[in-house]
């Protein structure tokens, strides 16, 4: 097998973190490299999901007020927060030579992320086919799919993470479904600082390169971006950008849509009518099972006794329980 192409940019411009795997996937065919790329931006920004309705995830006002740029991935998944303090990987190869499961994908390609923190000495675990979990707590994002004829892997691993930037800028029905999300977010992610691990940022790259070409079972090949990619790139920030792209889906309303927080945990807002009372709840749900739920009402009603009622009930019988009760 010929090598794989490694591209180690270090800190690149926001943009340019998702546009050169974009444009690598694009120009991909089978006589093209299969490609690594190592990278982090030098400023923060926001990432959406493919399938995603822009203004049911986020609140354009406070991105716009915060400075934080806003594009759009061609790779499914959720929102998220991205800065210096995260590690991007990104696989980048023909499909021909990947297994036709998406889920026998991810196990070769996260097997380096995951043994790389299990040799800093964490109890690391790939979890729900692409979740990387350490000690049951999510430490970094991950998706992949197909752009054109190419195989795409992503994730990151979390240094630090900035939790009031990322939900500061949420779209959300109600201010007690911001405040279970930013603490179910705070509850269920960890990052390696929290954790204690005081190796540098050089270290564990090179630890992430010896265990991609192990996993692979192939040598990495050092190399750089050629004029030509470059001006590629270029072209495709301004794509993954632009008001079209962004707008993408807009038909289907920007509803609130549940709030993913890991593989396992929700924050879902429903409502109903009750004896003349509108009944707001937030519920952070896991495994189809309410956690931790919030009822607010108008009028103003008190409802301690049925919130606690409804933990360990499975959400989509919360409305029978409270008619019952």
């Amino acid at each position: 097998m010929n090598p794989i192409r490694l591209l180690n940019l270090k800190l690149i411009p926001p943009l340019q973190t998702q546009a050169v795997y974009h444009m690598l996937a694009e120009r991909m065919t089978v006589d093209e490299p299969d490609t690594i790329i190592l990278c982090r931006p030098n400023a923060p920004y926001l990432c959406l999901g493919y399938h995603q309705v822009f203004d049911s995830v986020f609140d354009a006002d406070k991105c716009q007020r915060r400075g934080l740029p806003v594009l759009r991935r061609r790779l499914g998944g959720g929102a998220t927060y991205l800065d210096a303090n995260q590690l991007f990987y990104q696989c980048i190869f023909h499909h021909s030579l990947m297994p036709a499961m998406l889920k026998d994908i991810y196990q070769i390609a996260l097997s380096a992320p995951v043994t790389t923190l299990k040799r800093l000495g964490l109890n690391a675990e790939l979890r729900d086919v692409n979740e990387i979990e350490v000690d049951g707590k999510r430490i970094a994002g991950t998706g992949g799919g197909r752009i054109d004829e190419a195989c795409v892997v992503v994730g990151n691993l979390l240094f630090d993470f900035d939790f009031e930037a990322m939900t500061s800028v949420w779209r959300t029905p109600s201010l007690s479904f911001r405040s279970l999300a930013e603490k179910a977010l705070r509850e269920r992610l960890v990052t390696l600082n929290q954790l204690g691990i005081a190796a540098s940022r050089e270290t564990i790259e090179g630890m992430l390169i010896e265990e991609f070409s192990r996993s692979f079972g192939r040598e990495l090949q050092p190399d750089s971006l050629t004029a030509e990619e470059l001006e590629f790139t270029k072209a495709m920030e301004q794509e993954l950008v632009s008001d079209e792209f962004l707008s993408l889906h807009k038909e289907r309303g920007d509803s609130i849509r549940p709030l993913k927080i890991s593989a396992r945990a929700f924050v879902h807002a429903d409502e109903m009518q009750l004896d003349g009372f509108k009944l707001n709840g937030s519920f952070l749900v896991s495994q189809d099972l309410i956690q931790e739920v919030i009822l607010e009402s108008e009028p103003i009603g008190d409802w301690s006794s049925m919130e606690e009622h409804l933990q360990g009930m499975p959400f989509k019988q919360w409305k029978e329980q409270v008619l019952v009760r």
